[in-house]
Formats: C-alpha cells, structure tokens, sequence
C-alpha cells in the first residue's frame, strides 16, 4: 500500500465523499444516538437485527433512523433480518465442555443440561437427515463430529477436531439436509413488526429454498427480499434463490463454518457475479472490520479484505459489532467510505468485467439501460439521470455498473428507500410533472442547485412514454444542461 492510499483510507479527516459501494451500517446500543453521524459519515443503508433488542427497542431506532434521514434529506433505507432457524446445543455443567480427538458422543434431541457424554440439540429434523459419515459441526465450527450410528433416538459420533463447546451455541450439518421450519413463528411476529414499521428490506437467515422466500414475501409484500448464504443448502439453490429474491447477503459467518475456509474467497467473488448476471444486488458481510470494535484503525488485512469486495463488484459492504457494539462506529462508517472510494478511483475498479445483455430480460427497459450506459462512457458523461416509479431501470442500468452516478428520481418514498442498496445509484425523491419535457428541465435544474453539476454539462437522461407508467422506459436522451428541451 502506497503512503498516499494509506492516508487517503485511514488517515484523512474530512467528511468522506460518497461511495458508488453502499455502506450498510448495524444500529445498537454503541450508534442507535448517532445516527446522524453514520449517515454524515456514508451509511446508506440502516441494519436493524431482530435477533438482538426487544420490539421496543427496533421500534425507536426505526423512527430515529427516518428523523435522522429527514432532517439531512438523505435517503438512507432500513433492512431488518429475521433470525430464522438457528440450531443450538442445550446447557452443560459449568457453560462449557471440552471434548478431545476420539471422544465418542452421543447426539440427541431435547432441552436443558447435556449429560457426561451426550451433547443436547434444542431442534428436530437431524435425526432424519444425518447418515454415517457426516460431519457435524458444533460452536460454529470450532469443534468437528463425524456420524458413525444413527437410531431412532441418538447419533453417535466421534470428535475428529477437539475443542471447547458452550452453552448454546450453534451446530452445523454441513453434509445433511435438515428440515426446518422458515419462517418460524417468532419470525413472523418479527415480520408483522417489520411490516407495521414499514422497513424497507427483509434479509432472511439460513434460507435454502423459494418457497421460504415465498412465504416470507406473502407476510411483508412492501419490503424488498434479502437472501442471507449462510448454508450449503443455498448454494446448491442458487439459481432458484436468485431468481425469487430481490438480491443477496455473503453472509461469510455461518457460510464460511459450511464450507471450507480456504474457498470462501472464491465462493464470494462466484456469489457477487451470479447475483449481477442475474439482475440482482448483493451485500458482503461479517467481520470486514473486525478489529475496529476496539481499535480507532483498521488492519492492513481488513482493508484488503473490504477493497476485495469493492472490486469483485459487491453492491454494499456490511457493518455489525463495529457500529451496534463498537467503540468507534463513526470511524468505521468513515474508513470503509473511504477504502470504497479509493479503490473506484482506480483503473482497475473501472475493468472490472461487466454483465453482457440479458436474453431473459430482452425487453425496453434493459435495452434502454445498457444503451444508457455505453452512452455515458462513449461521451464521458458523469450523470445518467433515470426517471422511475418501480426502480425497475435504475436496477438494470446498475448492474451494468456505469462509470457515471446514476441519479434516480421516482415520485414514490418507498422506491426511494428500495435504491440506496444499488451500486452507483443516488435516488431523490421527485415530483412528477405533467409531461416529460417539464421533468427533464426540472431534473436539469435540480442538479444545478443541487450543485451536483453545472450549466452547460452533457447528461443522460432514461425516462418513459408516457410519464408516470412502471414498466414502459423507452426514452434515452441526450441534453445539455441549460438548452431546451425538445422531445419532437
């Protein structure tokens, strides 16, 4: 790292400039009174876990978030996760147990303490699908069992990596397809929650097929759909999951305890091309900054690992403890905008292979986006202006990552929020005027007071005939600001 780059990320002092990468920051206790100063800092989506805080406690930092973005008119949305299926051992004496290579355990269903030699799981279905020789993974991977007898009401197994295993902590089946209900009945009184608050993105936990996306989307229809990859399962589902959500999380936690630690990096950077061939957002997450829960600096393999994501193509970058526990969740905002920044300054953001045409998706709207985009490049045009009810367009000029900011004006709060997860995308909210040409000059002349450009600069503009139609782009302009506008 150059002493410039490194100043540039860790050690500049002035409000970062935005980043086309979002920033989706956690809330808890350490920022819930700073939200202001995340957003400042460059967060532009708010990530509230249901998994932690009373419904209380959600719904407070729901209405802080919307004050917080109201006051500065910016446009922050707000992603709630449900905590789906978690499988958990039960208690052992003393909260902990150590267990040996060659230890032989017995594996069975119930709940409270773990005699001497058995270990306890709180859930059901592992009986079913766990068969000689699978692996079972306890405390999130850190110790390994491997099955060599199943009966009606234990498995026994050997250890073949030792270690320590505590008070309910989490188990894997790596091998095995459990059964699970999804969503469980404590996520849909979560989702009815969600709902009510009007969140804006459900990210659902340890998904693995459609149909859980499906029931998901019946009992929060408004909200955007977020598959979290946490399971082998999801990965062999792919495509199905792809197609039935509205983008994806590299939830690298739990995905990277299902798969082997050295393909992690080569599963993310396989996740975030399949998620932008098929049209879809992506978000990668856990630990980017780990060690700013403590430390004011990031390490040298943090910020690595964070500009990684920017140039596999990532959509957003993901924040947890670092800005709901952490001691400094304004310095983490402020050093992964800065580190996203950094990296799409460079020649080698600007190569990264972008997604031909869709054939599953030949219709005006897609051709309009990717004629919108080879535009702006041909021309060196720094704004796409993208007129839109659904964000449909904005989607698809998007995933075709633009060297140009796209601008998204729609008329609709909902939409708004539903953007701030898109790479390169910066969504307003606008109204929609009785004909296009009075939209093309206002959009002209916001920009001008906005100060987001000047009389004279050349724009591209993506609208639809007739105004204020979803689905119907089929207008590409170009247009100097200050001219006329003239459409016939």
């Amino acid at each position: 790292m150059t002493a410039d780059l490194e100043r540039r990320i860790t050690g500049s002092k002035r409000t970062p400039a935005l980043a086309h990468t979002k920033i989706v920051a956690t809330i808890g206790p350490a920022s819930e009174d700073r939200i202001g100063e995340l957003i400042d800092a460059g967060m532009s989506v708010a990530r509230i876990n249901l998994s932690h805080g009373t419904h209380e406690d959600f719904l407070r930092r729901v209405q802080k978030i919307r004050r917080e973005s109201d006051a500065r008119m910016a446009s922050v949305g707000i992603l709630t996760d449900i905590q789906g299926p978690k499988m958990r051992m039960g208690k052992f004496e003393g909260s902990k147990r150590d267990l040996v290579d060659g230890d032989t355990m017995r594996l069975v269903e119930g709940k409270g303490m773990s005699k001497p030699g058995e270990v306890i799981f709180e859930f059901t279905g592992f009986l079913q699908a766990v068969k000689r020789g699978h692996r079972v993974l306890l405390a999130d991977g850190q110790v390994e069992l491997v099955a060599d007898e199943i009966t009606s009401d234990a498995i026994r197994a050997h250890v073949t990596r030792g270690g320590t295993i505590g008070d309910r902590k989490g188990v894997h089946f790596p091998d095995s397809h459990v059964e699970y209900e999804l969503p469980t009945a404590e996520d849909r009184e979560n989702l009815k929650l969600a709902r009510e608050a009007g969140v804006d993105m459900i990210g659902i936990s340890f998904v693995g097929k459609k149909s859980e996306i499906q029931a998901v989307r019946a009992l929060c229809p408004e909200a955007m759909m977020i598959s979290k990859i946490e399971r082998q399962s999801a990965l062999d589902r792919l495509d199905e999951l792809l197609i039935e959500s509205d983008g994806i999380m590299v939830a690298r936690g739990d995905l990277g305890v299902e798969a082997e630690l050295e393909q992690l990096p080569l599963i993310q950077k396989s996740l975030i091309q399949a998620a932008m061939r098929a049209g879809k957002f992506t978000i990668t997450a856990t630990e980017m900054l780990e060690s700013m829960i403590e430390s004011s600096r990031p390490t040298r393999a943090e910020v690595t690992d964070v500009a990684n994501a920017v140039l596999d193509g990532t959509d957003a970058i993901m924040l947890s403890a670092e800005t709901a526990v952490g001691a400094h969740p304004i310095e983490a905002v402020a050093t992964m905008t800065r580190i996203a920044r950094a990296v799409e300054t460079s020649q080698r953001y600007r190569d990264i292979p972008r997604p031909t045409f869709r054939s599953a998706e030949a219709n005006f709207s897609n051709a309009t986006a990717l004629a919108a985009v080879q535009a702006s490049e041909a021309l060196n045009v720094t704004k796409i202006v993208c007129f839109t009810e659904t964000g449909n367009t904005v989607r698809l000029i998007s995933r075709y990552r633009p060297n140009a900011e796209v601008i998204a004006l729609t008329p609709h709060q909902r939409t708004v929020n539903h953007m701030t997860v898109l790479a390169h995308v910066r969504p307003f909210l606008f109204r929609r005027e009785r004909n296009l040409e009075d939209m093309l000059s206002m959009a002209s002349e916001m920009l001008v007071q906005r100060g987001m450009a000047e009389y004279g600069d050349s724009i591209v503009f993506v609208a639809g005939v007739p105004a204020g139609i979803a689905r119907t782009t089929n207008v590409m302009k170009l247009h100097k600001i200050g001219e006329e506008v003239r459409l016939h």
